[in-house]
């Protein structure tokens, strides 16, 4: 009974969140975000880092909102690095 009360209460790793968010992060990344996009990139790579460190100790919901704000912030970093690039 114990093992069932566990495993319910144990959340699943975020897969997907944090494929999305390391894909979103190198995107970021390959356009030069650091160096347009300074303020959205640090926001970006911060949260994507204690995403992982989150998810290295097994604490998935923080690791989970943790990929959704670098996906989030990588995002609005590559927006903005493309339109400084394209000014």
């Amino acid at each position: 009974l114990s093992s069932l009360l566990i495993g319910c209460v144990a959340p699943y790793p975020p897969y997907e969140e944090y494929t999305l968010a390391r894909a979103a992060v190198r995107a970021a990344q390959e356009t030069d975000s650091a160096r347009f996009s300074p303020g959205y990139w640090t926001k970006a790579d911060e949260n994507y880092r204690q995403g992982q460190r989150a998810w290295k100790e097994g604490d998935f919901g923080p690791a989970k909102e943790h990929f959704k704000n670098a996906l989030e912030f990588a995002e609005k970093a590559e927006n903005a690095t493309r339109l400084k690039k394209f000014q």
